[in-house]
């Protein structure tokens, strides 16, 4: 068994593969991550640009059994083994994986390794843990099975993170609820004919609502901006709400349809076909996904983030049939209240592993 740098074309293509591979026996799997993977194996993007970037294989009986990019940003004090897949039964791969791992952390003078995040948490994160029968929504991980327990048992930190869903209805706030929000609060589209503008509004706020989420740290406006353009071919206005007091906006709303169910079973898909695609068969997409809200802290208690939840009603209320949250870190009590409260469901658990390498 051998540990192999993916450090040229041939074997940044064997990377890729491995990833259908893995997966080809997983009709619940859609075709939304290897592209990210191959925007970090060829730096395609600023973000990427910024990062200590090391893609590996596992080798082992004439074939490979496992990938993982190694990732270090300088805003965040870990080393990330990201965009990990692997064939079953190969424990022992990931054995080699860690190993290296704690050598490069040592190098790159940081004391600590985090398992299932890929480059920033906008990117994705997190091992499914249950519901693998339910395909997979739109911008969210699936994972087979096996994943959580080759890296549970070892010591490391277990954090878990929960998906909730509701039937459309149930997002409509009630009334009495409603009245308490401040009235000085307007709501507002994006406004995509201004993106770079726009994004330096919302990659603040990004910034300025998230910094206190486990493993986030700001990303510059650029990367922002070129992350929402890279998905601008299926976003229209509404999908990007902001709260606005006084003329400045202070909290803001992104959602959008689960473009995923336009997918064939774990079919793989080209970013032009799909887009295509969500194009052609929009109209046929039956849930949405609530994607983040996030309010200034001093606006936290002021009902703003209710105030967001109904605007999203108003745009799918009649059109769709219920909705998914994206990720809340089961230890952000206040997150989950609000998602239990709402939408009272519980649909999906993911799981991300921090290793602390002073810890015998």
């Amino acid at each position: 068994m051998n540990l192999i740098k993916a450090g040229n074309r041939r074997l940044k293509k064997e990377f890729l593969k491995l990833y259908y591979r893995v997966y080809s026996g997983h009709k619940c799997n859609r075709d939304n991550f290897n592209h990210n993977a191959a925007n970090f194996l060829y730096r395609k993007d600023s973000f990427s640009k910024n990062c200590f970037i090391e893609p590996v294989l596992v080798y082992d009986s004439g074939h490979y059994a496992a990938r993982a990019i190694f990732l270090h940003h300088p805003l965040l004090d870990s080393l990330q083994l990201g965009f990990f897949e692997a064939l079953p039964g190969c424990r022992s791969a990931v054995d080699l994986l860690l190993e290296y791992a704690a050598v490069l952390a040592e190098n790159l003078k940081t004391g600590r390794v985090i398992i299932g995040l890929n480059g920033h948490l906008t990117y994705g994160v997190g091992f499914l843990k249950d519901n693998y029968s339910l395909p997979a929504v739109f911008d969210g991980a699936y994972t087979p099975p096996y994943y959580p327990s080759l890296f549970s048992g070892r010591g490391f930190t277990e954090h878990e993170l929960t998906t909730y869903y509701a039937a459309t209805a149930d997002f409509a706030p009630p009334p009495s609820l409603l009245r308490k929000i401040n009235t000085n609060i307007s709501y507002r589209f994006i406004r995509l004919h201004d993106l770079k503008r726009e994004m330096e509004i919302l990659g603040d706020l990004f910034n300025r609502t998230l910094n206190g989420t486990h493993f986030y740290f700001n990303k510059k406006i650029i990367e922002s901006f070129e992350m929402i353009k890279m998905i601008r071919p299926l976003l229209n206005r509404r999908n990007i709400i902001y709260a606005v007091k006084e003329g400045r906006e202070i909290g803001f709303a992104i959602w959008h349809p689960n473009f995923n169910e336009v997918l064939g079973n774990n079919r793989r898909v080209r970013p032009l076909n799909f887009f295509i695609r969500c194009k052609l068969h929009g109209a046929k997409i039956k849930d949405f996904k609530v994607n983040t809200i996030g309010v200034l802290p001093e606006y936290s208690n002021s009902g703003v983030s209710l105030g967001m939840i109904n605007e999203i009603y108003k745009q799918v209320s009649g059109v769709y049939q219920g909705g998914e949250t994206n990720f809340v870190w089961n230890d952000n009590y206040k997150s989950s209240r609000f998602c239990a409260a709402l939408c009272r469901h519980a649909l999906r658990r993911y799981a991300v592993y921090e290793w602390d390498l002073a810890r015998p």
